[in-house]
């Protein structure tokens, strides 16, 4: 029976019995019954209800009768290790049929979720209760509730071994960091190295892997490093080669290589066992960090088998640095687990699928393991005090994680490098840092590294305020007109656009304070009485209750995500452009949403305007409030445009050397789609012919395009699909300052975003991609104007009209198109000189003075 098929049954099974369940309890228990005593299966369906959809109370009320009648539910044992806190008098039943079993917890010691999941159903199937499946359905057919121990096999030792390395990367920048070509030049000296990051690497970046590696690809398939090992065994290098090799590596790019891995191999070669890894784990163990291990190799060994309250708590070999030996390699739950492999949201979903699981069929199957750290430590060794011993005792990996998010508290780890490097002291820790900066929330950073010993040897960790105590110190504390705040953009956690272009124009006055509020992205700025710290600790609460001038670029709830009274703090909105979509009390979606709107804005002081025109637009989204509200004195980014590249602050100017540089002479045409809702469906999608027709006008008029897709868009549907043409990567990572792509763009394409508008302050070409603009118009939020009226370009509904509009794009004005362009730019652009800043600490000042 399929898994389809059981569904349908299932859900007539469970649409009679809760029929049944009131009219006759009798007939519905001895219903009940006979689906456990002989499988749902025997029951005759000519008897059960038609198929139809149950309400989740409902079915989970089926499920648990279920497992109450066959008293294969341990209710207080589930509780009493359930990993998740539970509020008192959370059902068991209803826990374990609403998300226990998708955890992959166990519903007693007798029945293993992973394992059934695995064996019978899939483990990427999410509609059906393992347990439910198997007293209604498994096993009338012979299925097992828990895998079966098979006897330890004899291994021998390895003599000489032929490796190949499977190698799983990822970047969050899409580069080849120079650690990871260090660690996979020292790989490549023990094994065939092949290499496959999750996501899009340039030719270039792919480059620097040559020399290290047998084979470099990278592919975007959201499974994270068992996505990738899997696709390398399964597809691009393929079982077969592997098969002619004695061990397999298992790598990925999760930690700093501290020093060279001879000893490692010489001591790992020397030990009888079919698989090896570096460290054993068991999250359950107990024992303080920083005292050694708690239990013994044969301790350890002891544990292999035994049953577990949930997947999370079972005995695995940790999977950055793995070896198998062919027996183990060949063993086909490995194959069929790699198999199953599917995209995954949670990366926790990955480990409990398949690294513990990877563990558990290679224990299951009777293959002895070995590690190079002996014993089993509390919790995972690598994140604990206990990491700087084993360094000190020859352990090669330093876990980027341990430092950058320091998940165990382990204190005084702002002096990580030095302790390193009193253990290693080859490491190039200035490398390690170089990659930690660059790729690590700056936020959880300063938090890790703000951990501390204090003198009686306790562990102090900074714990930021809750709101009510943020309510309450903002109250007993003044505020101070000369403290100006600046949360970065909640979004994309840039430092850039409005609030940046403010700061620069008041960045030496030392008269005002400075605050910049930052979260996952690290800023960097220089100035008279600037102070930088993260938006979500208690420094940046303390800093935060005591500025009276809080300069936010979507909501003030939205960028300052704690609350502040409201008497004692002016929110200046600065926004992020020149709206074209509807937003706010405009927006076609307003009236589901208008009181929550409402509260946001009455917390504005007031908002920023380019032009009579926006004025009127964004007292519409701002409502309730008015005109009065709106500063006319245009918007403080354009004057990052407008300025010549020695005038720019030195890190925007180097971002606009560093693009002329990338874009090589050629003529730079932007492509900066906005953000659907509908991410699946809502992109156009190139054909090969649309490629083609693109690539030849690229040619012709020697062009080049680039792509900076929304920072809410997950997806980056458009980087896949126009690949072929080699683009420019725009994203934010790269080019934080919009601002810099204006001024060195050509011409710009887009569907419906603002920056349609904010473009047309240059002069530019300017095409609307609008290839679906009656659904968008109709179905989202709502355009303020109509894009024939208002914009200076074409507006394009299919990509022949596109082509064509590109042929023309570069085609000098005549007077009368000049004319129009520079009418329908005024429209929307009071102010065309670099002074909009200037015009808003203006007013500013002048609001602390009273006028």
């Amino acid at each position: 029976m399929t898994n389809d098929d059981y569904q349908v049954l299932l859900k007539r099974l469970a649409a009679t019995w809760l029929d049944l369940r009131r009219a006759d309890p009798d007939a519905a228990a001895s219903l009940l019954g006979e689906a456990l005593e002989h499988g749902v299966e025997s029951i005759d369906p000519d008897t059960l209800a038609p198929e139809r959809a149950l309400p989740g109370a409902r079915r989970r009320r089926f499920e648990a009768a279920v497992m109450r009648a066959a008293g294969a539910f341990d209710a207080e044992g589930y509780l009493a290790h359930e990993i998740s806190a539970l509020d008192p008098g959370t059902d068991a039943y209803d826990h374990f049929c609403s998300r226990g079993w998708r955890s992959m917890a166990n519903p007693s010691l007798d029945f293993d979720v992973w394992w059934y999941r695995f064996e019978y159903l899939g483990l990427d199937e999410q509609r059906i209760n393992p347990l439910v499946h198997y007293l209604l359905h498994g096993r009338h057919r012979g299925a097992l509730p828990r895998p079966e121990q098979h006897a330890e096999r004899t291994p021998a030792a390895a003599s000489s071994p032929r490796r190949i390395c499977l190698f799983a990367g990822y970047d969050v920048d899409g580069v080849v960091d120079d650690y990871v070509v260090a660690y996979l030049r020292e790989l490549s000296r023990f094994a065939d190295v092949y290499y496959l990051a999750d996501g899009h690497l340039s030719d270039d970046q792919l480059a620097r892997l040559a020399p290290v590696t047998r084979g470099a690809w990278a592919r975007r398939h959201r499974a994270y490093d068992f996505g990738s090992i899997a696709l390398l065994a399964d597809e691009l290098v393929g079982w077969d080669v592997i098969d002619t090799y004695d061990e397999l590596l298992i790598a990925n790019d999760s930690g700093y290589l501290l020093r060279p891995l001879d000893e490692v191999f010489a001591r790992m070669d020397a030990t009888p066992c079919d698989w090896w890894g570096l460290q054993a784990t068991k999250r359950d163990v107990e024992g303080p960090p920083g005292h050694g291990p708690a239990l013994t190799d044969d301790q350890t060994h002891a544990l292999v088998g035994r049953p577990e309250w949930h997947q999370v708590h079972q005995l695995h070999v940790s999977s950055y640095l793995l070896c198998l030996r062919a027996p183990a390699f060949r063993e086909p739950g490995v194959r069929r687990l790699l198999a199953a492999v599917v995209p995954e949201k949670l990366k926790s979903q990955v480990i409990l699928k398949y690294e513990i699981g990877l563990s558990r069929v290679l224990l299951a199957a009777g293959h002895r393991f070995a590690t190079l750290v002996e014993g089993l430590y509390p919790y995972h060794p690598l994140y604990t005090a206990d990491f700087f011993d084993l360094a000190a005792d020859g352990f090669p990996l330093l876990k980027r994680n341990f430092i950058s998010d320091n998940a165990r508290d382990a204190p005084d780890l702002a002096r990580w490098k030095e302790r390193v490097l009193e253990a290693a002291p080859e490491a190039d820790v200035e490398m390690f840092e170089r990659n930690l900066l660059r790729v690590t929330a700056d936020d959880r950073l300063h938090r890790s590294l703000s951990i501390t010993t204090r003198p009686d040897g306790t562990v102090e960790v900074p714990t930021r305020l809750t709101d009510e105590e943020v309510l309450a110190l903002d109250a007993a504390t003044p505020t101070y007109d000369h403290w100006w705040a600046f949360p970065v953009c909640a979004y994309d956690h840039t430092f850039a656009g409005n609030e940046r272009a403010v700061f620069e124009e008041i960045r030496n006055d030392p008269s005002i304070k400075k605050i910049v509020l930052t979260r996952s992205r690290r800023v960097e700025v220089s100035g008279e009485n600037v102070v930088v710290v993260p938006l979500l600790s208690p420094e940046g609460q303390w800093h935060a209750v005591r500025s009276r001038f809080v300069f936010v670029k979507h909501a003030p709830r939205i960028n300052l995500p704690y609350p502040l009274v409201p008497e004692a703090h002016d929110f200046v909105n600065l926004w992020h452009g020149i709206p074209l979509k509807r937003f706010g009390m405009a927006s076609l979606e307003a009236p589901a949403v208008a009181d929550t709107i409402i509260e946001h804005h009455r917390a504005c002081r007031s908002v920023i305007t380019s032009s009579a025109a926006d004025t009127l637009a964004m007292a519409a989204a701002f409502y309730p409030l008015t005109t009065s509200h709106m500063w006319q004195t245009g918007l403080p980014r354009n004057d990052f445009v407008v300025r010549p590249t020695a005038d720019l602050p030195a890190d925007l100017a180097a971002q606009r050397e560093r693009l002329i540089a990338e874009v090589d002479g050629r003529r730079l045409v932007m492509f900066l789609p906005t953000f659907k809702k509908d991410q699946a469906d809502a992109y156009y999608r190139f054909t090969p012919e649309d490629l083609e027709r693109l690539e030849a006008w690229m040619r012709r008029h020697d062009a080049v395009l680039g792509i900076r897709e929304h920072m809410a868009d997950q997806a980056r549907v458009y980087s896949s699909m126009l690949a072929p043409l080699n683009p420019i990567n725009l994203s934010s990572r790269r080019y934080p300052d919009l601002e810099v792509l204006y001024a060195a763009a050509d011409a710009l394409i887009s569907d419906y975003s603002s920056c349609l508008v904010d473009f047309m302050l240059t002069g530019k070409p300017v095409l609307s991609f609008a290839y679906d603009l009656e659904r968008y118009s109709g179905e989202e939020r709502g355009l303020f104007y109509d894009l024939d009226e208002v914009l200076p370009g074409p507006v394009c509904r299919t990509a022949a009209e596109l082509a064509d509009a590109l042929d023309d794009v570069f085609t000098p004005l005549t007077a009368a198109q000049r004319e129009e362009y520079d009418w329908k730019r005024r429209l929307f652009f009071e102010h065309l000189d670099d002074g909009n800043a200037r015009r808003v600490v203006r007013r500013v000042k002048e609001l602390a003075l009273g006028r």
